[in-house]
C-alpha cells in the first residue's frame, strides 16, 4: 500500500532527479518498483530480485539500460568525437621529467551546484616559467593532500598538459572512454573543457596534487593498457559505483601514488579505490627508457 502511496512516488522521484535522470526514467523505474511484490524477474538482467528498491537499482545500472540511457543523453557520456579508435591510441612518448598533477572540477549543468565531475591535469614542469615551477614546488613540499590554486594564477596559463578523463559510451572495449586524442594531448591548464558534454565551464576550480615523474602518456596506458581497478570501458560507466570520479581516484591513487581525498564533491565520489600495487603498463620500463612508442604498446581487451 505505501508502494503505492504518492509518498513513494515523490521519493523516488527525488532520488532519480538526483541522479539527473530525465522524467520518462523515473516513470519508469516507480511504475516498475510499484507493481513489485516478494520477487520480481529484472527485464534486462533477467535475475530474480528480492524487492522492488534492488528491482529498481538493477533496471537503473544494468549494462542493457545504460546502453539506452547513453542514446537518450541520460547520463555523463562523453563526447562522441572523443570515444577512442585503434588508431585514437596512437602516440609518441613525450618524455618522462617531472609532471605536475593537477585536477580540475567542474560542477555539471542542472544540478545547483551539487554534482560534480573531475579530471586529472598532467603537466610537465618544464611548461611553466621559473618562477611558476619554484612556487608550484614550494606548494608540493608541504601538500597534505591537494591545495586549490587561485583563479587569478591560472586563468590565463596555457601550459600544456594531458587530461586524464572518464565519462560513460556504448562502446565496450577497454578505455575506449577514456579520451586519447590531441584534444587531450596538448590541453592548455585554463582550458574550461571537460571530456563530457553537460559541465558548467564556468564553474571550473583547479587543484594542485602533488608531482609525477612520468608524463600523462604514460599514466594513460598504465591506466588503460591492463586492468587498473576498472577496464573503463563506456559500458563500466555507474554514476554511483564507478564513475568519472571513481577514475580520478584510480590515476591519483594506483598510478601515480597521491591522495585520492577530493574537493567537496559529496554525492559525486562515494567510492575509496584501493591498489595493493602501482598501476604499470606492461611496456612501463621501456617507455620511461624511451624504447617504445604508443603504436607498439601492448593493451587487452
Amino acid at each position: 500500500r505505501w508502494v503505492s502511496s504518492g509518498r513513494f512516488v515523490r521519493i523516488v522521484r527525488l532520488c532519480c532527479s538526483c541522479l539527473l535522470l530525465p522524467a520518462p526514467a523515473s516513470a519508469t523505474i516507480v511504475c516498475y518498483a510499484a507493481t513489485s511484490v516478494s520477487e520480481r524477474t529484472n527485464i534486462n538482467t533477467m535475475k530474480p530480485v528480492s524487492s522492488f528498491f534492488p528491482a529498481a537499482i538493477a533496471l537503473l545500472f544494468s549494462k542493457a539500460s545504460l546502453s539506452n540511457a547513453l542514446e537518450a543523453n541520460s547520463f555523463n557520456q562523453i563526447k562522441t568525437e572523443y570515444v577512442n579508435t585503434e588508431d585514437s591510441k596512437e602516440t609518441f612518448i613525450q618524455g618522462n621529467s617531472n609532471n605536475f598533477v593537477f585536477l580540475q572540477k567542474f560542477s555539471l549543468e542542472g544540478s545547483g551546484g551539487y554534482i560534480f565531475h573531475t579530471e586529472v591535469l598532467v603537466c610537465p614542469q618544464e611548461n611553466f616559467s621559473d618562477d611558476d615551477q619554484k612556487m608550484l614546488k614550494d606548494k608540493v613540499s608541504s601538500l597534505k593532500d591537494y591545495v586549490e590554486m587561485e583563479e587569478m594564477w591560472w586563468y590565463d596559463k596555457t601550459a600544456n598538459c594531458v587530461e586524464l578523463g572518464y565519462g560513460g559510451a556504448a562502446c565496450s572495449e577497454a578505455c575506449c572512454s577514456v579520451p586519447f586524442g590531441e584534444n587531450q594531448k596538448a590541453f592548455p591548464l585554463n582550458a574550461r573543457r571537460s571530456v563530457i558534454s553537460n559541465i558548467d565551464a564556468s564553474t571550473k576550480s583547479l587543484y594542485l596534487y602533488g608531482m609525477g615523474d612520468f608524463d600523462g602518456v604514460t599514466a594513460w596506458h598504465n591506466t588503460c593498457d591492463e586492468k587498473c581497478w576498472s577496464k573503463w570501458s563506456g559500458l563500466d560507466y555507474n554514476p554511483l559505483t564507478n564513475n568519472c570520479n571513481t577514475f580520478t581516484s584510480t590515476v591519483l591513487k594506483c598510478v601515480y601514488g597521491l591522495s585520492q581525498k577530493k574537493p567537496h564533491l559529496t554525492v559525486s565520489d562515494m567510492v575509496t579505490v584501493k591498489c595493493d600495487v602501482p598501476c604499470k603498463s606492461p611496456n612501463f620500463e621501456k617507455m620511461m627508457a624511451g624504447n617504445v612508442d604508443g603504436s607498439n604498446v601492448e593493451s587487452y581487451e
